[in-house]
């Protein structure tokens, strides 16, 4: 008697072991696994409703939007005597936005406020009588532009000059990405380079600059700003050269204006007596750059959107989490009808053959002379958009593809010895192919099932991606691509990750049904 432990495992524990070692496959079905479960529980995970701004979701959820889009900056003042006081002259600040359609300030008692109503790159002017100073804006995390000047600093001399005497003023730069131009010849190199690009870059006019203090043009200044100028503002007491020797005339204080591309400081100058009281000379804002967020459309992916949010500032990752489901119902669907379909006439053509066989495979042929897409397109033209219709039209483009393989299959196993059997025997042709011949093709027919699901899901996507697909708002992959498309050259979130969910699907369905086949093909040897 034969011990169980000397039976043949069955086929099933066969395709078991067999599918264990495609690592590739399983690693595959895990994720498709993954991919099925996020799709059938979207509605419970989704962390916002796709469908609606995040913005009008914040306030249920206790989130402040104004945290994201606006911050505050506290404007320190740099007195000649080396030391730094808070400012407290509210009404003397003035604020310049270079782009108000992308950021906009407004003052308070200790500096300024900026809010974001854009995306992109700009700076805020904060100017308090003759000295000035500028921080950069980057909003939604788009920083296409070079470091500002940010501040002028200068030497201040520590002994009163002579009647007479001269002293060469010595300045320097800060930027805005807080490095240093040391020299004056580099301060005019970093201005002129500016201009350069600035020159190349395409004019724009949105009518939200503001200009004041000579800040007529889009980036904030005019052209003769650009250069390092010296201007003295007490002419009686003290001269200055434009190459900045500065010459003692007269006895008294007097004060040298250094201004380059906006941004200027003071340089206090005494003749013949100590200065008496230490006056401002440089404004520092408390950040030279701030990092803001667009809170309407367009954010960055964050902790609050792991995926950012799109145009109409819905949130991505929902949307991506939503679109799963049809997604995967324009896949799963469309295949299991094209499938069933395929298999039925791929076996009565395959079993009975002659007049039917040939009518079959004629129609296979004509179907197949098609490229997938422009069948498909051609499906949609005729019953028009939908998600209803693209299941049909990816359901057309399957079927002959079954027909096929079913029909090559069926047409070696009714030459089997016991399907001639069953025939001799008078067993009837509807009961031989369903007990007998279809059996043998299921495990053809499940490896190219699986692997159609992730060509059905391209078309799918790209029906949708063309604007064939149904509603054009709603959160499935295709048609977010197409809705984020206009934005692509400026922003890859909103269609990286439509794209990678589709790649990353069609790569597991692929990969899972190469290892199918490799498992059920019985020529494989272990």
């Amino acid at each position: 008697m034969q011990t169980k432990k000397n039976q043949s495992p069955s086929p099933f524990q066969t395709f078991l072991k067999k599918f264990r070692k495609q690592r590739v496959a399983l690693w595959s079905l895990v994720v498709v696994l993954c991919i099925v479960f996020a799709g059938v529980f979207a509605p419970v995970l989704v962390p916002y409703d796709p469908h609606r701004p995040v913005t009008d979701q914040y306030k249920e959820k206790g989130i402040d939007a104004s945290q994201l889009t606006n911050e505050q900056v506290p404007v320190t003042v740099w007195m000649s005597d080396g030391n730094k006081v808070a400012n407290n002259d509210a009404s003397g600040i003035t604020l310049v936005s270079e782009d108000g359609q992308i950021a906009t300030a407004r003052k308070t008692a200790s500096g300024a406020f900026v809010y974001a109503s854009g995306e992109g790159t700009t700076s805020i002017l904060i100017s308090n009588g003759e000295i000035s100073t500028r921080l950069k804006v980057v909003v939604s995390g788009q920083d296409n532009r070079q470091p500002y000047l940010s501040q002028l600093v200068t030497t201040v001399p520590s002994q009163p000059l002579q009647q007479g005497e001269s002293v060469e003023a010595n300045v320097s730069a800060i930027l805005t990405d807080g490095s240093q131009l040391a020299e004056m010849k580099e301060i005019l190199a970093f201005a002129k380079q500016y201009e350069a690009v600035e020159a190349t870059a395409p004019a724009t006019n949105d009518g939200f600059a503001s200009s004041t203090d000579g800040f007529t043009n889009s980036s904030g200044t005019t052209a003769e700003s650009r250069s390092l100028s010296f201007q003295s503002l007490t002419p009686a007491v003290v001269k200055v050269s434009q190459d900045g020797m500065i010459t003692a005339v007269g006895d008294g204080e007097g004060s040298i204006k250094v201004s380059v591309d906006g941004i200027s400081t003071l340089i206090p100058v005494s003749v013949n007596q100590p200065m008496k009281e230490p006056i401002p000379v440089r404004l520092e804002p408390g950040s030279l750059v701030l990092n803001l967020t667009n809170a309407y459309k367009h954010q960055p992916p964050s902790a609050l959107h792991w995926f950012g949010t799109d145009h109409q500032n819905r949130d991505i990752f929902s949307r991506v989490l939503w679109g799963t489901r049809e997604t995967l119902l324009i896949g799963f669907v469309s295949v299991s009808i094209g499938a069933a379909i395929g298999t039925i006439l791929g076996l009565i053509a395959g079993y009975w053959g002659r007049w039917i066989d040939g009518l079959i495979t004629r129609c296979t042929d004509v179907l197949l002379a098609f490229p997938g897409i422009l069948l498909a397109i051609a499906v949609i033209a005729l019953l028009g958009p939908g998600i209803t219709n693209i299941i049909f039209a990816v359901s057309v483009f399957t079927i002959p593809i079954f027909i096929r393989i079913v029909r090559g299959s069926t047409l070696a196993l009714k030459e089997m010895t016991y399907v001639e059997a069953a025939r001799s025997i008078g067993v009837r042709d509807s009961v031989i192919i369903r007990r007998h011949i279809f059996p043998g093709t299921i495990s053809v027919v499940m490896v190219y099932l699986t692997m159609r699901i992730g060509t059905a899901i391209l078309i799918g996507a790209s029906l949708s991606f063309l604007g064939l697909g149904g509603d054009i708002t709603a959160p499935e992959w295709g048609a977010m691509l197409s809705a984020a498309k206009d934005n692509s050259r400026n922003l890859f979130h909103p269609t990286f990750f439509p794209g990678i969910a589709i790649v990353i699907t069609v790569l597991c369905f692929n990969l899972m049904g190469d290892g199918l086949r490799d498992a059920l093909d019985p020529k494989l040897k272990e």
